[in-house]
């Protein structure tokens, strides 16, 4: 569910509010189970209405999926191959993975868009994406209809320019990162309030950039007094340029990221053998790579 009130959602339908508001009472009355959580004007998805609306973007996808099809017919495009993937994949290891494929697979358009593990899942239910690479979440939150593979396990690392005040301190703590300003590395559609919980607590008073380029946020932080968070396979980026990694007392966990699909991509050699080449990865990864 993309709009968090009846007024975003109808403005959304070019509806009026009341009408939008009267279909889902007939819908819920329909089904006779609540679909909606109404507090004041906010509203938000009941067990039930979170189930509905996952197969009814697994139908949207298949009639997606349908349409690009027909027009690849009718119009001999090439076929195509659309991933969402975050930052540790598209500045660190995907290219290199990519390599043998693109050489097998000369005519495919490919199409590479950058999302966090939320959107990509989002994007994967609705048919706007064929695969998606990033953190695995833990079973508890993962969506029935999509199947995830880890492939490596990383973790975030802080960086600050040399000229810091925390550059070159050994064992820097919460209370002293609490104080400082930072830099946040989001993707370009993502609008929600910063809450990696994959990284440590920031207050978002603390946020001082919010950029959605490697390169950009790697140059704030050698020229501000700014800390950064990166995925660790980009510390030979970060150090090449400048930064400095911080120690801190308490280490920023680990995390699963790998493939993320859906079954009917399967149905689509060059979709499958791309799945493949990244799960193949598994056995090819460097040490380096895996944290």
């Amino acid at each position: 569910m993309d709009k968090k009130t009846f007024t975003s959602a109808a403005e959304s339908l070019f509806i009026s509010q009341p009408t939008l508001t009267q279909n889902m009472q007939r819908l819920e009355a329909e089904l006779e189970v609540p679909l909606l959580f109404r507090e004041g004007k906010k509203i938000s998805l009941t067990v039930y209405g979170e189930s509905l609306y996952q197969h009814a973007c697994l139908l949207d996808r298949n009639y997606q999926q349908a349409l690009l099809s027909i027009d690849a017919i009718k119009h001999s495009h090439r076929q195509q191959l659309v991933i969402e993937c975050g930052h540790a994949w598209s500045h660190g290891v995907l290219f290199h993975l990519m390599k043998d494929y693109v050489k097998q697979y000369p005519k495919i358009r490919m199409v590479i868009k950058n999302s966090n593990t939320a959107m990509g899942q989002q994007r994967l239910l609705k048919g706007e994406c064929d695969l998606a690479l990033g953190a695995i979440p833990p079973p508890e939150k993962r969506i029935a209809a999509i199947h995830y593979v880890p492939i490596f396990t990383t973790r975030f690392v802080l960086f600050c320019s040399d000229e810091h005040p925390l550059a070159g301190v050994q064992n820097v703590t919460e209370k002293q990162l609490d104080k400082c300003e930072w830099i946040i590395l989001k993707h370009e559609s993502e609008n929600e309030e910063f809450n990696d919980p994959l990284l440590c607590p920031i207050s978002p008073e603390k946020v001082r950039f919010d950029v959605s380029s490697v390169s950009n946020a790697i140059t704030l932080a050698k020229q501000t007094q700014c800390i950064l968070a990166l995925p660790v396979h980009l510390e030979a980026e970060a150090r090449h340029r400048g930064l400095v990694r911080l120690n801190t007392v308490n280490a920023i966990p680990s995390f699963y990221t790998g493939i993320m699909y859906i079954d009917d991509v399967l149905k689509y050699e060059h979709k499958k053998m791309f799945i493949d080449t990244i799960i193949s990865a598994k056995k090819t990864v460097d040490d380096h790579d895996v944290i």
